[in-house]
């Protein structure tokens, strides 16, 4: 949960908005979207590594059970017992928190896009207030 708390703590600095410095906002806005869109694809791509690597371990645990059991396993059985695992559950925990970001991710892609009319409605309040 560490890279979520660093993600919040940085989008907030990336979205302050005031009459200062709207101009400059505009003119960052698109590298700032396209800062936390790499981070959603790279976020995804990480879970989809995870998820594989989660696959072959359970593979490879269940193989050695079945190898170094004094008795009789069938695959299913063994299956469950190694889901137990502690390195199974150390990836489940990792894939969960990386769910956790990753719709963290696509919500912030969302409030990015609507910074554009916050912007554009704040540019023009300001003409109104000069006028």
């Amino acid at each position: 949960m560490e890279l979520l708390d660093a993600y919040i703590t940085e989008l907030t600095q990336d979205t302050h908005l005031d009459e200062f410095n709207v101009r400059d906002m505009q003119l960052k806005l698109p590298g700032i979207k396209h800062k936390w869109a790499g981070r959603q694809v790279r976020a995804k791509i990480q879970l989809t590594t995870l998820k594989s690597d989660r696959f072959k371990l359970i593979n490879k645990l269940i193989d050695k059970l079945i190898q170094e059991s004094p008795v009789t396993l069938s695959r299913p059985t063994a299956q469950t017992k190694v889901l137990k695992h502690e390195s199974i559950v150390s990836i489940d925990k990792q894939i969960e928190e990386l769910g956790h970001v990753i719709t963290f991710l696509e919500k912030t892609d969302k409030t990015l896009s609507s910074m554009t009319f916050d912007i554009r409605n704040l540019t023009e309040i300001m003409k109104l207030e000069t006028q």
